[in-house]
């Protein structure tokens, strides 16, 4: 069964609606998700630079080798890995961090109309 029982109209002068799509634009998310996203109170972030997913998963890579080497160290005993494991834990941090910055929505703060302004230079 579909939750998404509602529709939504609104009718926008031109200069909105061109403000409106260029938000959507930069999101890369379409019309009902950019709406949906704000409905929830969030604005969603732009798009990512060309290239993200590839940086991403190349430090996913990474920090996936690096537990694998702590592992097997651990497994014969021939060095300490706690400074090893706490690399790959700093690495993984980071990879969240580039992650959140770039791709989750922030939080509308009640009553701020400002958004249009501070993140798509409207």
């Amino acid at each position: 069964m579909r939750n998404r029982t509602k529709t939504f109209s609104a009718r926008l002068s031109e200069q909105e609606y061109k403000t409106l799509n260029k938000a959507i634009a930069k999101t890369g998310l379409t019309k009902s998700a950019f709406i949906r996203t704000v409905a929830r109170g969030y604005l969603p972030k732009p798009r990512p630079p060309n290239g993200y997913d590839e940086m991403v998963s190349e430090l996913t890579d990474v920090a996936t080798n690096l537990y694998s080497v702590s592992n097997g160290m651990l497994n014969i005993n021939k060095i300490d890995t706690t400074f090893l494991r706490s690399q790959a834990e700093r690495l993984d941090k980071v990879i969240l961090q580039i992650n959140t910055f770039y791709t989750v929505p922030d939080k509308i703060k009640g009553g701020d109309i400002k958004w249009q302004q501070q993140k798509y230079g409207t």
